[in-house]
């Protein structure tokens, strides 16, 4: 009995390697390609899974809430108030964290609304990059800056730009209110 078994075996494999025979190369390129094709997607969806399993859109509760970043083409730092490609145009600094800080944006937003009103630039003296540029407690300001470098810029100040030169420099809300004629 096991000699039929033995010589049916041999059969099954010397057909075997007679259709091998008959079957192109292509033909078994093709079928390896399409074998590695399906291994590559199973594996792939199979990492898919596993991650959405672990990966979850929220977090203990907690969604993430992103939100899109906008620029600001009305704000500058100290060290580009210069750089505008206006012809003129104004700078008002001070710390927006300041209590007053509300006040003074209703005051320059006053003056912005009127039909013949100069471009009013922002600037944020609560931020690092322009702390360097604050009168520390005691320190005096320098109302004749010519330059970036000499200033030393009080709690509001405001400046006129002519040419990316400072052409006017104001401190203080009485000298803003009376140049904005508000």
């Amino acid at each position: 009995m096991t000699k039929n078994k033995v010589k049916l075996n041999d059969k099954v494999k010397n057909n075997k390697m007679k259709q091998d025979k008959y079957i192109s190369d292509d033909a078994k390129e093709m079928r390896r390609f399409v074998i590695i094709l399906f291994s590559v997607i199973i594996f792939v969806l199979a990492v898919y899974g596993v991650s959405r399993m672990f990966i979850d859109e929220e977090d203990n509760g907690y969604v993430r809430n992103t939100t899109a970043g906008v620029i600001d083409y009305d704000m500058v730092s100290v060290g580009t108030m210069l750089n505008r490609r206006l012809d003129e145009y104004y700078v008002a600094i001070y710390d927006e964290d300041n209590p007053k800080a509300i006040y003074y944006s209703t005051i320059i937003s006053l003056y912005a609304d009127n039909d013949d009103a100069i471009k009013v630039y922002y600037c944020n003296l609560g931020n690092y990059l322009n702390q360097a540029y604050k009168a520390s407690e005691g320190e005096q300001t320098n109302p004749d800056a010519t330059s970036i470098s000499e200033l030393a810029l009080g709690e509001l100040t405001l400046i006129k730009v002519e040419d990316g030169e400072i052409a006017e420099y104001l401190e203080g809300l009485d000298a803003i209110r009376e140049e904005f004629g508000v």
